[in-house]
This record gives C-alpha cells, structure tokens and sequence, in this order.
C-alpha cells in the first residue's frame, strides 16, 4: 500500500470513527409502544457495535498508515545515501582528471624543458 493510498484509508477510517460515534450517541427514545422502544434499542446497539468496528478499522488503517511511513521513510534514506555516494564519487572522479592533466602538463613541461 503506498503512503498517499495509507493516508486516505486513515483520513476515511478517521471520519467513518466520528459519524458512527454521533450515531451512537443519538438517543432516539420518545414515548411510543413496548415495540418502538425494542426497535430502538435494537437500532442503538447496532450503532454501538458499529462504532466499535470502525474503531477497530481505524486502529488497522493506523497500522497500515504506520507501515507505510517507515518503508517511505527507509526508501528516502537509501535514496539520500546514495545521492551522497554518487555525489562523493564525482568528486572523486573530479579530483582523479585533474591531478591527471596536472602529471600530464608537468610531463609536457619536463619534455619542454628537457629539449632546449
């Protein structure tokens, strides 16, 4: 799962937590018959049970959320490491070529020299 796809599960999860909650805080109850009243309570603890999975599917997606994160976190890091690595090398490459030309200007040089 990528980090954006992780994020929205979590966002949704998070919103599905909060409207199962104000469902199951709603007390519908006013007077009526022994059957309206079985009927909401029954409605009541259908919302608490609700509410209680999207607890749980919320606690998943942080998981999932959190996974993701540090494979995000851990590829960004090899990542930097090996810009640094190539960054390093270059340098070096750099610094190889022009103590090169340098050996081969001195070389030109002495030749120079050499044959007055």
């Amino acid at each position: 799962m990528t980090l954006a796809d992780a994020q929205r599960l979590a966002l949704a999860t998070a919103a599905a937590v909060r409207e199962a909650a104000q469902r199951a805080l709603a007390d519908e109850r006013r007077s009526g018959t022994a059957a309206d009243w079985t009927v909401i309570e029954s409605a009541h603890i259908r919302a608490l049970q609700d509410a209680r999975q999207a607890e749980r599917e919320k606690l998943a997606a942080d998981e999932k959320l959190g996974a993701s994160r540090a494979r995000f976190v851990g590829a960004r890091t090899r990542a930097e490491a090996l810009r640094r690595a190539r960054e390093a090398r270059r340098s070096e490459l750099r610094v190889a070529e022009r103590l090169s030309e340098h050996k081969m200007m001195d070389e030109v040089a002495t030749m120079l020299y050499v044959r007055r």
